[in-house]
Formats: structure tokens, sequence, C-alpha cells
């Protein structure tokens, strides 16, 4: 019995040693054919990247009411305006814009004023109106601060710009 455990043994030993040697791999693996580099064609001295167009914005405030200015297409107009809807009920509101296949209203938003220490009541903020330019021609924006719940009453203030857009 111990004579047969010793050969097991030894039997065991030369395949853990067979294996070791061989490196526990099986047959090598079948070569992958290579793959023929594509070339990719080099820029020539006449091609230009394409400029990506910049967004400019023009900016106006009341004190700009009743010029003319003048917006290339594309542009945008921002009209800045002192607004004080919290305590007075006043607010900036589009009465007309002359051509709107030449300009466009985009968006308007009010800004707070600036928060002090101790908090001042009835501090004006500011309304922010953008407009885009989208072609040629002479429009002009009319604007009117009223109070919205009386619209036909004559209002506080009016802003009138007349745009030129090349």
């Amino acid at each position: 019995m111990k004579g047969s455990k010793t050969a097991i043994a030894i039997i065991l030993g030369m395949f853990l040693v067979v294996g070791i040697a061989c490196g526990g791999k099986s047959e090598s693996p079948t070569p992958t054919p290579t793959q023929t580099p594509t070339q990719t064609p080099m820029p020539t001295l006449t091609q230009k990247p394409t400029p990506t167009p910049v967004r400019t914005i023009i900016n106006v405030n009341e004190s700009d009411s009743g010029s003319t200015i003048t917006l290339g297409h594309s542009q945008f107009l921002a009209v800045t305006l002192d607004s004080n809807p919290g305590s007075t009920g006043f607010s900036w509101n589009l009465s007309a814009i002359s051509d709107t296949d030449m300009i466009q209203w985009v968006s308007d938003e009010y800004i707070a004023p600036e928060q002090t220490d101790p908090p001042m009541v009835g501090v004006p903020g500011q309304e922010v109106w953008t407009f885009e330019a989208l072609a040629a021609g002479t429009a002009t924006i009319s604007m009117k601060y009223i109070q919205p719940w009386q619209p036909e009453a004559e209002p506080a203030e009016t802003f009138e710009i007349t745009v030129n857009v090349e």
C-alpha cells in the first residue's frame, strides 16, 4: 500500500513538472492576418477650415431711446431698462416690432437688484430684452413701461429704437 502511494505521488509530480515546463498553455494560437493601413489624404493648401460665425450682442439702454443702430445678420440686440415691478407694479412691455420678418423678439428677463444690508425697499432692478436680426432692412422696436393690469393707461415711460440690419 505504501509503495502504491509513492508511485501515485511520483506520477502526479511528473504531470506537474511537465505542465509547468509547457507553461500550462495549449497549442500556439493561429496568427491573424495583418491589416493594411488605410491612408488619410493630406489637406491641400487650398482647403481652409470653415470659420464659426461669431454671434455678437449689441447692448443698448434708456439713453439710446430714439436712436438708430446697425446690426449684422444673426447679431443680437440686448435692450437693458430699469424696472421696478415689485414695489410699483410697472414693467416693460413690447408694444411693436414694425417688421417681424427682419427682427424678432428672443427673450426677456428681470434681473433683481443686489441685496444690501439692511435690505432697501423699492430699489429697481433691470429688464433685459433680447432681439435677433433675421434679414436686411430697417425696423423699429417700441416698448412701454406700464402696469400690466392697466394696459390702456398712459405709459410712465416709452423706449423706441430703429434697427438697420445689413
